[in-house]
């Protein structure tokens, strides 16, 4: 957003299609905007959890820090797993 003369990043979040990033790619957000000058705020403004399903092998956002596939019912990993070759 424009603030009095300059850009500034209001809101970010790591919620995507595709990659799925975990909430931990903030340092990597934050190294990337402060290298152009540009403030912002001291974290993902939205956070979303993925998981993959290790039964189904299909994607999750987790809401409410329930860790259930939405689509088999199989309990989630506690920890990120997205990656393919994890």
């Amino acid at each position: 957003m424009r603030e009095a003369d300059r850009w500034i990043v209001s809101e970010v979040s790591n919620q995507s299609t595709g990659y799925c990033p975990d909430v931990t790619s903030w340092a990597e957000v934050a190294r990337a905007l402060d290298a152009v000058e540009l403030r912002r705020p001291s974290g993902f403004t939205h956070e979303v959890v993925f998981r993959r399903c290790l039964d189904c092998q299909e994607h999750n956002i987790v809401r409410e820090d329930d860790f259930v596939c939405v689509f088999c019912g199989s309990d989630l990993p506690a920890a990120w797993n997205v990656d393919l070759t994890a």
